[in-house]
């Protein structure tokens, strides 16, 4: 079986800053860099917007950065505003009602490019830490497992890729 394409989400990026020392970030952003210039790790350019919100004005994110280097290469499997929809026909839930920004999710986004992914014949799977539902919205997780697609936190794409240990 060919390798798995991960598709990010802003969740488990921003875990990096959580849970990756400080002094290992920069190996594990080189390493994470080669996946996406090797077509297998994806995000959509959403994931950039929602990266940008939570970002502290005051200091460098180094998150952010990382993201800005190679979006163009790992936005560049955009899902279609028809992909989009498809998935919302299923999963409507999986945005927020509580939000009035205005800002588009990544969630249905993320969705839609590993649906498509997986309906070409790769084994796409989702990179995410929202696990918790709510009785009026789902998590990404249960979204894609709604859907048939595998998800699994940062954690489970470093240990996939061999990158528990970057120091």
């Amino acid at each position: 079986m060919a390798d798995p394409v991960w598709i990010i989400d802003t969740s488990s990026i921003i875990e990096i800053r959580r849970s990756v020392p400080v002094t290992d970030r920069a190996r594990l952003f080189a390493r994470l860099t080669t996946l996406v210039q090797e077509g297998r790790l994806k995000f959509p350019k959403q994931v950039i917007e929602e990266l940008r919100r939570a970002a502290t004005p005051d200091r460098r994110d180094t998150q952010l950065d990382w993201a800005g280097r190679v979006v163009a290469d790992a936005c560049s499997a955009g899902p279609t505003l028809e992909e989009v929809k498809e998935v919302l026909s299923r999963v409507r839930d999986v945005l927020d009602p509580s939000k009035d920004s205005g800002a588009d999710e990544a969630d249905p986004y993320v969705l839609a490019i590993a649906a498509r992914l997986r309906a070409e014949g790769f084994d796409a799977r989702i990179v995410t830490q929202e696990t918790k539902d709510s009785p009026q919205k789902i998590s990404l997780n249960t979204a894609a497992g709604l859907l048939g697609i595998p998800s699994v936190p940062l954690r489970g794409l470093l240990r996939a890729e061999g990158l528990e240990h970057v120091s």
